[in-house]
C-alpha cells in the first residue's frame, strides 16, 4: 500500500512540475530542446481536442494555458478569443484535433534577452472516417521570466481546414 501511494505521488508530482513550465535561470542558455519543450506543451493545451461532441471550453483552455505565458501575451490572448478557435473548429467539423509535432528554428537572440523563432506546428483533424494533416508556421519569441522560459509573443497566419470558411 505504501508503495502503490509513494508510486502515485510521484507520478502526479512529475505531471505538476510538466505544467509549471519550463525551469531556467537568468544567464543561462535556451536550448532549442527546451523551447520545443515550452511550445509543444502550449500548442498541446491550445488545439487537443479529443472528443469533438464535448470540447474544452475557452475557459478550461485559458485555465490551462497561463503556465506557458508571459502575463501580457495571456491577456492579449484572452482578449483576442484565441481559445475559442480550436472548440469552434471542432464542434462545426464534428472532428477531433491532435498536435502531432512541432519544430522550432532560431531565427535571432535579442539584446532583451528573448529568442525569436520560426515554427511549424503540424495537426491532425479526423474523425472515424476521415484524417488529414495541416501544418500551420508562425513566429515566436521566447523570454526567460523569474517563472521559467515563457512565451512572450506567438504569431501566424494560420491554416485553411478542409469544410470551413476559417481555420486553425
Amino acid at each position: 500500500m505504501f508503495l502503490f501511494v509513494l508510486f502515485n505521488g510521484v507520478v502526479a508530482c512529475s505531471k505538476d512540475a510538466v505544467k509549471e513550465g519550463i525551469p531556467i535561470n537568468e544567464g543561462e542558455k535556451v536550448s532549442l530542446e527546451d523551447a520545443e519543450k515550452l511550445f509543444k506543451g502550449y500548442s498541446t493545451e491550445l488545439y487537443t481536442i479529443k472528443d469533438a461532441s464535448d470540447p474544452p471550453t475557452f475557459d478550461e483552455i485559458a485555465k490551462n494555458m497561463k503556465v506557458f505565458l508571459t502575463d501580457e501575451q495571456y491577456k492579449a490572448e484572452i482578449d483576442n478569443r484565441k481559445y475559442q478557435i480550436p472548440e469552434l473548429v471542432s464542434k462545426q467539423l464534428n472532428k477531433s484535433i491532435e498536435v502531432k509535432d512541432v519544430t522550432l528554428e532560431e531565427q535571432s537572440k535579442n539584446d532583451d534577452g528573448t529568442i525569436d523563432y520560426f515554427y511549424t506546428t503540424k495537426f491532425k483533424v479526423y474523425d472515424g472516417n476521415s484524417s488529414k494533416v495541416y501544418e500551420k508556421e508562425g513566429e515566436l519569441t521566447i523570454s526567460i521570466t523569474n517563472k521559467g522560459l515563457k512565451i512572450d509573443r506567438e504569431w501566424s497566419r494560420g491554416v485553411k481546414i478542409d469544410g470551413l470558411d476559417g481555420g486553425l
